[in-house]
């Protein structure tokens, strides 16, 4: 099916290769059937099964307060089978697929052979647009080649993927699963009335304080330092509370604390999960609409151990510095905390705040669980004085009066909102050296220098990089007054010196940055005689232009040829019969490590205006090579 060309495509070029199997970062935006006014047609939809409640309530009872919030449900859609492809004029094009459940909360999706190439874009949406996930590019493939886009509340989700000309036939995208949220009283979206939503933004109770009301100021790195994690099991999802946690080398090492009993009786599938950061209100009320977050996905398990119920989880990839995250400090003296904070995730919802105000107490009898049994002295006992927790807290951190970490939450008693809480918290003391080795101790990884303290402050890591550059001409002449602007993480515009340098600092690390170089001057810079005999010779095949750069620059008509009417673009901008190029700017620029596919055919690249760069830790240079259209020999002047 044809359309009308979209009014502005987002093409990505990714100037440095590298693995991304360390993050779930989205760049925003909308998918592009939104801009075609509804001009797509209705996307296939696919029915999906609806959950065997009986089953499922009962393998619920099996795990005592489990954590999980949705079932699988196992489906076989791809890009060459299901769904529709319609085409776009510029030769892109989008798939797209609904997926539907007349008994589903919530549906979330779950992809392997899953590649995006440079380019493409991936977004998953409810039928109202009211929540869209994405969008999902290149920097979301995976060494694994799986993907979890996370859940669209409703029992109806919409998967659209977008596909540039360039680029036809190069994306991957197999759905193997489709987990189905459901209602832990085994009732169906029909019956549960007036609040169907069962899990996640807006289902924790009432009793809650959130993140950022007054009582968290005093513990901001404290707050900074919790997320959320979704967990992808074979069984299903479900959600729990992390905590970034230092360690003595101080390398900001990405170690999440949580707890045992989260995962335990399922089996996790490490490298989809979901660890959510800054997923809170902006300030004390209650959001009307549900807040974005900085996501990471995949993990390794490091360390667990039941009887303290710990487990230490290390996401596979750095966290961007734009994420502003802190690396939580800790105690290990098992001295019980006088006074503290706990931040966590009750119900998988926004963040919440809880605080204690009287001593802890080491509990000294054994704590019977329903499915194991904590042996005495392993746990801290204590009351919250504001607040409470729920599903979705377990593996918060315990906070003591210093702000650092003693423990974190394994259960307790009153979490309805009905009495005073009483909680208990596995003691990182034991957790520390309890174990035998280490993959069932805290030590090994939170000490991996052995010095043998007892406690850690906190680390707050660097506030960015630096990203300079030279631009020059082909030739090596530099260029004085390009403009350069940076977009997507952060916004910033500035421009070369007289030696054609140019500088940014204090740039969020690991998130898409756009890069954008122009340069205004007037359209006779360069233009010559000489350089209409360089083009006829190329043209008449008596002479090659050399380059493609050379080439760009002829064709001044943008007509992705050269023909005797560029001649004719360049001779008017020389007579000043024009003072500019017809639909070509006078300046363009390309990053010097780029490579031409094809250098006598440079026309077909499409390449963008704005280039991306990725995953970058450290400071780095990013040069540009200036092209002045109709400048064959580089004659230019470059240094105003």
């Amino acid at each position: 099916m044809k359309l009308i060309t979209p009014l502005l495509l987002i093409v990505m070029l990714m100037l440095f290769a590298y693995n991304t199997a360390n993050s779930q970062i989205s760049i925003g935006g909308q998918p592009i059937s939104f801009s075609l006014e509804n001009r797509l047609p209705e996307p296939v939809t696919e029915f999906l099964p609806s959950l065997n409640m009986n089953k499922v309530h009962q393998q619920d009872e099996q795990h005592p307060g489990n954590t999980r919030f949705a079932a699988p449900v196992m489906v076989d859609f791809s890009l060459a089978e299901d769904g529709q492809w319609n085409e776009l004029e510029d030769g892109s094009r989008v798939w797209s697929l609904k997926l539907s459940s007349n008994s589903a909360l919530g549906l979330g999706v779950f992809y392997d052979n899953f590649y995006l190439p440079e380019g493409a874009q991936l977004f998953v949406y409810s039928p109202d647009r009211q929540q869209v996930l994405g969008a999902y590019t290149s920097v979301n493939n995976q060494a694994s080649e799986r993907f979890f886009t996370g859940f669209i509340k409703g029992n109806t989700a919409i998967i659209e993927y977008y596909e540039p000309a360039y680029q036809r036939g190069q994306g991957r995208l197999h759905i193997f699963r489709v987990d189905q949220a459901y209602h832990q009283a085994n009732l169906d979206a029909s019956q549960i009335g007036r609040n169907p939503l069962a899990f996640g933004f807006g289902t924790a109770l009432g009793c809650h304080e959130n993140a950022n009301c007054s009582e968290g100021d005093d513990w901001d790195a404290q707050r900074r330092s919790v997320c959320r994690i979704m967990m992808a099991l074979e069984e299903g999802t479900g959600y729990c509370t992390g905590t970034l946690m230092n360690n003595t080398n101080e390398d900001e090492t990405p170690f999440v604390l949580s707890a045992f009993h989260c995962d335990n009786g399922y089996t996790p599938l490490h490298d989809l999960w979901r660890f959510d950061f800054d997923y809170q209100s902006a300030d004390c009320n209650d959001p009307t609409s549900e807040p974005t977050s900085n996501s990471m996905l995949g993990c390794i398990l490091r360390a667990g151990k039941e009887e303290s119920d710990f487990q230490l989880l290390e996401m596979t990839g750095n966290i961007p510095s734009s994420y502003n995250v802190s690396f939580a400090g800790w105690n290990r003296d098992g001295v019980p905390p006088q006074n503290g904070v706990n931040f966590h995730h009750a119900s998988g919802d926004i963040k919440k705040v809880a605080l204690y105000n009287e001593p802890a107490a080491i509990h000294t009898f054994a704590i019977n669980w329903g499915t194991n049994i904590t042996p005495p002295n392993h746990h801290f006992r204590l009351n919250y004085n504001l607040g409470s927790f729920q599903q979705g807290s377990s593996g918060s951190a315990l906070f003591d009066q210093d702000g650092v970490v003693v423990g974190q939450l394994h259960g307790g008693l009153n979490g309805d909102c009905n009495g005073v809480p009483t909680l208990y918290f596995g003691r990182l003391s034991v957790s520390w050296d309890d174990g035998s080795s280490a993959d069932n101790r805290l030590s090994d990884w939170l000490d991996p220098l052995g010095l043998g303290v007892t406690s850690l402050d906190k680390l707050e890591p660097a506030g960015g990089i630096t990203m300079s550059g030279t631009i020059a001409n082909e030739s090596g002449s530099v260029i004085a007054n390009a403009k350069i602007i940076l977009s997507g993480s952060i916004a910033d515009t500035t421009y070369t010196d007289q030696n054609g340098q140019y500088s940014f600092t204090g740039i969020p690390t690991g998130m898409p940055l756009g890069i954008n170089v122009s340069k205004e001057d007037d359209a006779q810079n360069g233009c010559s005689t000489f350089d209409l005999i360089k083009i006829s010779q190329h043209i008449l095949g008596v002479e090659q232009l050399g380059s493609p750069y050379k080439l760009l620059a002829s064709d001044a008509n943008a007509s992705g040829t050269l023909t005797p009417l560029d001649q004719i673009a360049i001779r008017k901008v020389i007579l000043s019969i024009e003072t500019s190029f017809p639909g070509k700017p006078n300046w363009q620029f390309f990053p010097s490590s780029y490579s031409f596919p094809d250098p006598t055919d440079p026309f077909d690249d499409l390449l963008p205006d704005t280039f991306f760069i990725n995953n970058f830790t450290t400071d780095i240079t990013v040069d540009f090579i200036g092209i002045k259209t109709g400048d064959i020999d580089d004659s230019a002047e470059t240094g105003n």
